[in-house]
């Protein structure tokens, strides 16, 4: 029986547009690991994670951006890094434990790198991520707070999250517990925000304070409280953009509502935005890494692949996006084959952008605002059969002049004038149809080749 697809690309209030795409900073030399996070410091760019080697230079797992390169920080940590804060005029880093010893929160004041009180433990440690880890560190109500995969502190049993009054750290009432159901048995609090008043935790974690959370709680300086039903899998990421707190992770659901790895809450529960990010294959694993407010743009960072708007269509990306409220810039498809997890501004204007994948790291660069071509989000355009088999009949607005077919990879296997019947004689698999039109602007559309 024959199919046929009306693809409507009309993302609401939105649209997308394609911006300069990313320049790979020492292409030809080796990053060994996953860059994390980037934050500057006493007017320097720093970046950590899961590299020891940057761009081929040997580092302790911190790195300095300085005359155009990747170089070693003046100071290093002897395990993988997750965050780096500045709080005070100084910048706090939160370390991975690559053993089932202890693991400290760590300050650097500009001329000297020291622990900050007792070390962290976790008497349950067995393995990789279950290990002693600290995700995040934020300052709130005057203490500083750090939350991590632990279960003591010193001497004393602190489950997950603490705060340093000056003197010593302490627990959060009663802290963090469990993992969401169905999901691997680690709490692995991995962000925190503070946001009207009140300190907000996200993470893995079932519990806290004995509250049932799923994945997210609020702590009012007393209290540990819920913010709706929570969610079906991890929540990586919080952000305040537009008066509106936005959540990323790998969630999928959350109390009966379908959401694709990114939500907002409404003051009752969790939703949708008009986008999210989905598979491209079934092999993928997708997910919302980072969140971050860089001139009034938010911009999304993690394992993306592909954008899947609220009427079902979809349009490739690769690990970063930007959305300005009413568009979604994906930078020329981004970055194939990396998640992106850090995302910095220079002070020049330029972007820089740090991930990797599976031992291998990456950095990118580009320069902000240049080179925007329109993606049409008003064009309705019918395809039929789809999936096809040999060939595709395609009904398009006035002013189509080419096309283009593009794979799952991003190469194009077909290309010329528009014509209203396009054989394609191509492997079965995933492919997108680009339209280009006589005004500049070009609609994306999924097709399936049986």
């Amino acid at each position: 029986m024959t199919k046929t697809l009306l693809l409507l690309i009309g993302l609401l209030c939105s649209q997308i547009v394609q911006a300069q795409s990313f320049e790979e900073v020492c292409a030809s030399t080796n990053t060994n690991g996953t860059v994390v996070q980037c934050t500057f410091f006493n007017d320097t760019l720093y970046a950590t994670g899961f590299f020891d080697v940057i761009c081929g230079q040997q580092v302790g797992y911190i790195a300095k951006w300085e005359n155009e390169e990747w170089k070693p920080a003046p100071i290093s940590i002897s395990d993988p890094g997750h965050a780096l804060k500045v709080i005070n005029g100084k910048m706090y880093i939160a370390r991975y434990e690559e053993s089932i010893d202890s693991n400290w929160v760590y300050v650097y004041d500009g001329n000297s790198m020291e622990k900050v009180g007792a070390g962290i433990y976790l008497t349950t440690a067995s393995g990789f991520s279950q290990l002693p880890n600290i995700y995040d560190i934020v300052e709130y109500d005057g203490n500083l707070i750090a939350c991590g995969e632990f279960d003591r502190v010193g001497d004393e049993e602190i489950q997950g999250i603490m705060q340093w009054d000056g003197s010593g750290w302490a627990p959060l009432g009663d802290g963090l517990d469990g993992n969401i159901q169905g999901t691997a048995q680690v709490m692995f609090p991995h962000q925190m925000l503070v946001y009207n008043s009140e300190l907000y935790v996200a993470g893995n974690f079932r519990y806290a304070g004995g509250v049932e959370v799923n994945g997210i709680a609020k702590w009012d300086g007393t209290t540990w409280t819920n913010i709706g039903a929570g969610f079906n899998n991890t929540v990586y990421s919080m952000i305040v953009f537009n008066d509106e707190l936005i959540v990323g992770g790998s969630f999928t659901e959350s109390d009966g509502n379908t959401l694709n790895r990114i939500a907002k809450w409404n003051g009752n529960s969790w939703e949708a935005l008009s986008f999210g990010f989905t598979p491209a294959s079934s092999n993928d694993f997708t997910f919302v890494h980072t969140l971050k407010i860089i001139d009034d743009e938010l911009y999304i960072g993690g394992g993306l692949k592909e954008i899947t708007f609220s009427n079902n269509t979809s349009v490739s990306c690769n690990g970063i996006v930007s959305y300005s409220g009413t568009q979604l810039n994906t930078f020329m498809g981004g970055v194939p084959n990396n998640d992106i997890e850090a995302i910095c501004k220079l002070e020049d204007g330029r972007l820089v952008i740090g991930g990797g994948v599976f031992g291998s790291g990456y950095t990118g660069i580009t320069q902000l605002n240049t080179s925007v071509v329109r993606h049409h989000i008003d064009k309705t355009v019918t395809i039929s059969p789809n999936p096809f088999e040999a060939s595709i009949a395609v009904e398009a607005p006035v002013g189509a002049k080419g096309y283009e077919v593009i794979n799952e990879l991003g190469v194009v296997v077909k290309s010329g004038q528009f014509e209203p019947m396009i054989n394609l004689a191509l492997p079965a698999g995933l492919y997108f149809l680009r339209l280009i039109y006589e005004d500049g602007t070009f609609s994306s559309h999924k097709m399936i080749k049986q």
